[in-house]
């Protein structure tokens, strides 16, 4: 039993690296191709502000991928949603957080409207997801076809501004914490399962890697102006994942295969895990 274990763990591992050791290639040459400008900590942190938008949609989609549900047109939604905030609080002067929770009730309706339509009338997904391109045109409608300019500095915070230096650190020790805590509980799941005796040290040394990113990702933030709040929010998101690995609900969703469709017969229970 031992053995497949071990054939596991050194595969992943060996992925992991590689990936890695690639990813460490393409940023060595892009810092040497740029006159030694890419790895600076000021355009590393621009390029996390950039990406972090893609990161949260990409942490919203991985649940439908996975499930094998095919989609399209992932921004209409949310630049949708977008819109409604920024025109609540410019034009319609409602507080920040009033926009915020209208904005996100929103995009959560059209999301279950959404999923109702391919769980309960079994129409495709890629179908049902070609329509929201009615929301694009919905957000050109509600703001005139023009560019609203934001004068609440806390709504524009949220995309620009950094975290304080000493609140990065503060992060850094939750995020630290949280994966001792995981490499814990994998440790112990091993022995309340019954599979073999608890390896916390085999743990301990496998959270060594994402302890030492974190620290690095800190001090290299803190160099510039500290953490975007942008990666903030997509490390929020991120915590996602505890759902789908660690819950009945991410098993279901690993479980289920890209070639399953949903029949008009099945169980209620697994048409509402589909929406």
């Amino acid at each position: 039993m031992d053995e497949p274990k071990t054939s596991r763990f050194n595969a992943t591992t060996l992925r992991a690296y590689i990936m890695i050791a690639v990813l460490g290639m393409i940023w060595a040459y892009f810092h040497y191709a740029t006159d030694s400008i890419f790895l600076t900590p000021r355009n590393l942190s621009n390029l996390m502000t950039q990406m972090s938008v893609t990161a949260i949609l990409a942490v919203g989609m991985l649940m439908l991928i996975v499930s094998g549900t095919s989609i399209y047109r992932v921004g209409s939604v949310p630049g949708f949603a977008g819109g409604i905030a920024a025109y609540a609080v410019t034009v319609m002067e409602y507080g920040l957080p009033v926009a915020i929770i209208t904005s996100i009730t929103v995009g959560v309706a059209i999301g279950i409207f959404h999923g109702a339509l391919t769980a309960y009338l079994n129409i495709p997904a890629f179908i049902v997801t070609l329509r929201p391109l009615a929301w694009r045109g919905a957000v050109k409608w509600l703001l005139g076809g023009n560019t609203i300019p934001i004068s609440n500095e806390t709504f524009k915070a949220i995309g620009n501004e950094n975290l304080p230096m000493t609140f990065g650190w503060i992060l850094a020790a939750v995020a630290i914490a949280f994966v001792l805590f995981m490499a814990y509980r994998n440790a112990r799941s091993v022995k309340d399962y019954g599979l073999g005796e608890a390896n916390y040290t085999g743990e301990l040394l496998k959270s060594i890697i994402p302890i030492g990113g974190i620290i690095a990702f800190i001090i290299v933030m803190n160099a510039y102006q500290g953490v975007p709040i942008p990666v903030l929010i997509l490390v929020i998101v991120a915590l996602w994942s505890v759902l789908t690995n660690s819950t009945t609900f991410g098993r279901y969703l690993y479980a289920r295969s890209a070639e399953t469709r949903m029949q008009p017969g099945s169980p209620a229970s697994i048409t509402k895990r589909n929406i």
